[in-house]
């Protein structure tokens, strides 16, 4: 009787544990947390940092990061654009702290890409977003997009560089960020272009062609005659017997403490070269740098005349001829030191 007893209480006790069992499974399931970068906004962006690098100007700056001078030199409370100096850390305003709109990555983006659409620079994207590795962005990651940013409009044109372009010349040309160029044709360096290069421009703006690159006025053709006849005297004058009498291709000499051969005194000494040169109809600037003393003649005129005691120094001096053969004299002269000279001309 006793286990008759037992049995519909054990009977109870299962029947309850399965119904506690059964109401448990019809709860709702919690929910899985979703990844922490698939919802949450992207932060907020205030300011960024730059160090000034040389050859840096406050508009240059300005124009690499997409802002005004004005909000760069409110930024850091600077009171002249113009005094800003190699090392300087500056703040840059990365949109006042609000992001314009948000941007939900998709399979085989990248930073470089969403930037170049947006119109705002890959560093300024990063900074705004807290990315320090610019090659690692992935599907559904939320980017915030920062001020002064849009979607740039379809399309594009091919533009060649011509002579004297530069990108962000180029970029102000067709309205469009210079890191948009940089991103749509993978350029490493702002100041890579080449002459003949093809770029495109992602901006469907049309730009009228550029002016005809100028013609680079050619270098003046410096001339230093001869061969030219040489006299060497032991004496500061020109006078008396020559110690070395040779033929020298060029007056153009460095001699320092010592002298023009082992014949000539190291001090206390002069030259005297000669020589005939066949000039073209026009005006000629003779030039002389000597240490100490020179005088250029031309047919017997003098051209330059700086017969002083003085460290290496420039002097010049001009003459119109006329087509033909003419007759060039250098006169010299060297009291203690060092000693040098070089004589050349140009046609102007």
């Amino acid at each position: 009787m006793g286990t008759l007893h037992r049995r519909p209480a054990f009977y109870r006790l299962l029947s309850t544990l399965v119904l506690v069992a059964t109401l448990l499974a019809a709860l709702p399931a919690p929910a899985a947390a979703a990844p922490s970068h698939g919802n949450a906004p992207a932060p907020q962006a205030y300011y960024s940092y730059y160090t000034v690098q040389p050859g840096d100007s406050l508009s240059s700056i300005a124009w690499r990061f997409g802002v005004t001078v004005s909000a760069l030199m409110s930024a850091n409370g600077l009171a002249n654009a113009n005094h800003i100096y190699v090392g300087q850390q500056l703040r840059i305003p990365t949109g006042g702290g609000s992001c314009v709109r948000y941007h939900t990555v998709s399979y085989g983006q990248t930073l470089s890409g969403i930037a170049a659409w947006y119109g705002v620079s890959t560093y300024r994207l990063a900074q705004a977003n807290n990315i320090g590795n610019y090659n690692y962005v992935y599907a559904g990651q939320v980017l915030c997009i920062p001020a002064w940013g849009a979607p740039a409009p379809a399309g594009g044109v091919w533009y060649t560089v011509t002579y004297g372009d530069t990108l962000s010349g180029i970029a102000w040309r067709y309205g469009v960020s210079m890191y948009a160029i940089m991103a749509a044709n993978t350029l490493s360096s702002a100041n890579r272009i080449l002459v003949g290069q093809t770029l495109w421009i992602p901006s469907g703006y049309y730009a009228p062609p550029p002016s005809p690159a100028p013609t680079p006025t050619p270098a003046p053709v410096v001339t230093t005659g001869g061969p030219w006849t040489v006299l060497y005297y032991n004496n500061k004058d020109l006078s008396g017997a020559p110690a070395v009498t040779r033929v020298d291709s060029k007056v153009h000499f460095d001699w320092g403490a010592g002298s023009p051969d082992s014949a000539v005194h190291s001090d206390g000494f002069s030259a005297l070269w000669t020589a005939i040169n066949t000039f073209e109809t026009g005006t000629y600037r003779f030039t002389a740098t000597a240490d100490d003393g020179v005088r250029v003649y031309v047919d017997g005129t003098q051209v330059i005349d700086n017969w002083q005691v003085h460290p290496a120094t420039e002097s010049s001096g001009e003459i119109a001829l006329a087509a033909g053969s003419h007759t060039v004299q250098v006169r010299y002269f060297e009291e203690t030191g060092v000693a040098s000279i070089y004589v050349r001309w140009v046609k102007k």
